[in-house]
């Protein structure tokens, strides 16, 4: 299962954006039990996202869910009535949450909606906070089309025993049916810890070439990567993404 909370924020800060989302990771950590904080950190790939986000206005904290056992551990904690406010330091006045609004979609759906409809040859594809990619040592902070969806096939493989979904061959077809058509695209720094990780941010999209099913795999992986993030640290605030389907361009 796959679940989205989005809790809407007060706050006296009005660029309390992205770069706070490192900081929401600590409160996240203080409401869920301890033992499960702790296998969290042992796990190469968490089975959660979450980050910061200003829109239209307001401000959101977005928590998402790629398996049961999270959504028990993680969502179920955060919609606790008596969670309505915290502080990000001792100093600092209290943050309330005017809003909790709770969104779940199943593995079956998505997979159901691969098989069984047309999917858009336009997909384009907003990245709301820092991306980033890790390869041989080095930070990669462009939206390299093959890391996106390495990054996309690991996610869902980890959060899914029943099916796995990263092969280098799968890997290697859907890479040479993609195309960027469009794009606008700048870099852009996550401070983590008292450092400043390289990334990008902004819209592309992406023309998909080849079989329906080819088209349909690469929308299922961006609609997926809307719950996961794309790229490293997204249990920090790194790498939130936003699908939308087009038509033509």
């Amino acid at each position: 299962m796959l679940a989205e909370l989005k809790m809407t924020l007060e706050t006296e800060d009005a660029d309390f954006g992205y770069y706070r989302s490192s900081n929401m990771q600590g409160v996240l950590m203080e409401q869920i039990d301890p033992d499960y904080a702790g296998r969290l950190h042992e796990q190469g790939l968490n089975p959660y996202s979450q980050y910061v986000y200003q829109s239209r206005g307001e401000c959101q904290w977005i928590v998402h869910t790629l398996t049961r056992e999270a959504y028990d551990h993680i969502i179920v904690p955060l919609q606790d009535p008596a969670f309505q406010s915290f502080s990000l330091k001792k100093k600092e006045d209290p943050i309330t949450i005017s809003r909790k609004e709770l969104k779940t979609v199943t593995k079956k759906s998505l997979l159901d909606e691969f098989y069984a409809s047309e999917g858009s040859r336009y997909l384009s594809v907003e990245f709301l906070t820092p991306a980033a990619f890790r390869q041989n040592g080095i930070y990669i902070n462009y939206p390299d089309l093959r890391l996106i969806f390495q990054s996309l096939m690991n996610k869902y493989s980890a959060s899914n025993e029943e099916f796995r979904m990263f092969d280098e061959e799968t890997l290697d077809q859907l890479r040479s049916n993609l195309m960027i058509s469009r794009y606008r695209m700048q870099s852009a720094v996550f401070p983590m810890e008292g450092v400043k990780i390289p990334g990008f941010t902004g819209k592309m999209t992406i023309r998909v070439g080849g079989t329906k099913t080819m088209a349909n795999y690469a929308r299922m992986l961006l609609r997926f990567g809307e719950y996961s993030g794309v790229g490293i640290k997204t249990g920090m605030g790194m790498g939130a993404v936003r699908l939308e389907e087009k038509e033509k361009l």
